[in-house]
């Protein structure tokens, strides 16, 4: 089938906006969720308990299961059948994939709960372990979100699947409430952790249903093109357990001060809201149109592609991280609440946000190359690229040991960039090369020359230029406004950065700031009109 014009790059850069839009939504939540966290439990050990053994059940499905790097190879297996209108075999084959996902977890729960508390200290490791027992059962609750939103995005359905999370982000802050107020203790506060997990699993599942694919897992060892699937994914599964592997290194060095756990996972919970609003939704939305380019043969229009995508993806993150450098201080003022508000608190975060700002831009180029791997059914060159990746962070993680003090999230925080620099930078290299035309590829009219370089430059300078008036508009609100100047300062300079960026981008005439445009007027007109052989969603 070849690509039609739901594969323009108005359509893309329409589902992007309408992915980031309700990935904000989530990852706004999420962020509040963090800075609850230390509210509420402070700079810590037992923060630092509660927030670790809550990130195992990410780390085991996301990390050590491939997670969505998993469920992202189902949806080029389901465009195919849903092309040819199969829906049995569209059920068939994500229903064997969940099953054999479940069996993996069944198999990973156990060594979680024997494993996780060891890594824990201060006195803390007799919660740590039934803080684990309440949060396993988290494991198989994001297998079935994964396979859902795998499904749902096969289908070119982004808003629910991106939304939904902010459900498990409410129930989360509704549950911190309570504890805060003395409704329970920590047994509330676990079951009522994973109580959120699992609705947010249950509209995920509803929202598959909505597009004709009811989950129920399934024997997929038995079925060829299951099995196919699983050794296709067995490189993607060590290149997440790889990336699980260094986070969950550099959690346990930062363990080594109190609320150093907290603190990293707070600055780092502003890098996921980055590329969840740039790398995530461009690489969502090309996935299932990059591997029709791909089945078509259609080389130059999947090159294309692949460049506006990229330079979509930095025209959102490259200023974003210029923002996070510039004004790690402010939004530490403002996120750093409660017992956590307290100058220590401010100050890991402020240092921890500043060192991680550089990975926001490594990780789009990772993550929109990795996407684009997989459209092509190769998922062995991001495995490489993540070695390169692991091994850079790991290498400089080791200064650690030798910093004492709030210095150490520094040190953390810049292994972590350098090792997503080092990663996106082998992985473009790899994809640019293997995606050149060849003597006998199509090549569509118009698809010559996409070059990423120029925009990128645009970018930079957008960004350089903004950055100046967002500190200085910060600042000078913040004194005269008092305690409520953070907040509004810091909105102020958001909106003085973003007017800065635009206009400069005017004047430059970007076309990313022209695709933005017409992606919006995709978008708006598409929801007024009824989209066929959908039941809406």
């Amino acid at each position: 089938m070849r690509a039609g014009p739901a594969d323009s790059a108005a359509a893309v850069t329409g589902d992007s906006i309408s992915v980031a839009c309700w990935t904000a939504v989530s990852r706004a939540t999420g962020v509040l969720r963090f800075a609850m966290v230390g509210a509420v439990l402070g700079p810590t050990y037992f923060g630092n308990t509660y927030q670790f053994t809550n990130s195992l059940p990410n780390l085991v499905f996301y990390g050590f299961l491939g997670g969505s790097l998993f469920s992202s190879l189902l949806v080029p297996a389901l465009v195919r059948h849903i092309d040819l209108g199969d829906g049995p075999a569209s059920r068939r084959l994500a229903g064997g994939f969940l099953g054999m996902a479940l069996l993996g977890l069944a198999a990973l729960a156990p060594l979680a709960v024997a494993l996780g508390p060891l890594a824990l200290r201060g006195g803390q490791e007799a919660t740590g372990r039934l803080l684990v027992a309440l949060f396993v059962p988290q494991i198989f609750c994001y297998g079935l979100i994964a396979t859902s939103v795998a499904v749902m995005n096969a289908h070119r359905r982004f808003a629910l699947a991106a939304a939904a999370p902010a459900l498990e982000n409410a129930g989360i802050l509704a549950v911190l409430a309570g504890y805060a107020s003395g409704v329970g203790g920590v047994l509330f506060l676990g079951l009522g952790t994973t109580g959120a997990v699992g609705l947010h699993a249950a509209v995920q599942w509803w929202g598959a249903g909505r597009v004709g694919v009811t989950l129920v897992p399934r024997a997929g060892w038995r079925d060829p093109e299951a099995r196919k699937l699983l050794r296709r994914a067995l490189p993607s599964v060590a290149q997440a357990g790889l990336a699980a592997g260094e986070l969950l290194i550099l959690l346990v060095l930062a363990n080594r001060i109190p609320g150093g756990v907290v603190a990293f996972q707070l600055a780092l919970s502003f890098v996921y809201v980055a590329n969840a609003l740039g790398a995530a939704p461009v690489a969502l939305s090309m996935l299932p149109r990059l591997a029709r380019m791909h089945l078509d043969g259609d080389a130059g229009r999947f090159a294309a592609t692949l460049a506006r995508g990229l330079g979509l993806g930095l025209f959102v993150t490259v200023p974003t991280a210029a923002f996070y450098l510039v004004l790690a201080a402010p939004l530490a003022r403002v996120v750093a609440l409660g017992r956590m508000g307290t100058a220590a608190g401010v100050t890991m975060v402020a240092l921890a946000l500043a060192a991680l700002a550089a990975a926001v831009v490594g990780e789009t180029v990772f993550w929109i190359n990795t996407y684009a791997c997989y459209a092509r059914g190769d998922t062995g060159a991001p495995l490489r690229s993540t070695v390169v990746q692991v091994g850079t962070s790991l290498a400089v993680a080791c200064v650690g040991f030798l910093v004492p003090g709030p210095a150490l999230l520094v040190v953390l925080g810049l292994a972590y960039s350098a090792g997503a620099a080092a990663g996106g930078t082998h992985l473009a290299r790899h994809v640019r090369r293997v995606t050149a035309a060849r003597p006998g590829d199509i090549l569509t009219p118009g698809t010559a020359g996409t070059r990423l370089a120029p925009g990128l430059g645009r970018t930079v300078a957008g960004a350089v230029v903004m950055a100046g008036p967002a500190w200085l508009t910060a600042v000078l609100l913040r004194g005269p406004l008092g305690p409520a100047g953070r907040a509004v300062g810091l909105v102020a300079a958001l909106a003085v950065a973003v007017a800065v960026f635009v206009g400069t981008q005017s004047l430059l005439r970007s076309p990313e700031l022209a695709e933005v445009a017409g992606g919006m007027s995709h978008l708006l007109g598409r929801t007024s009109r009824p989209v066929a052989g959908v039941r809406g969603g």
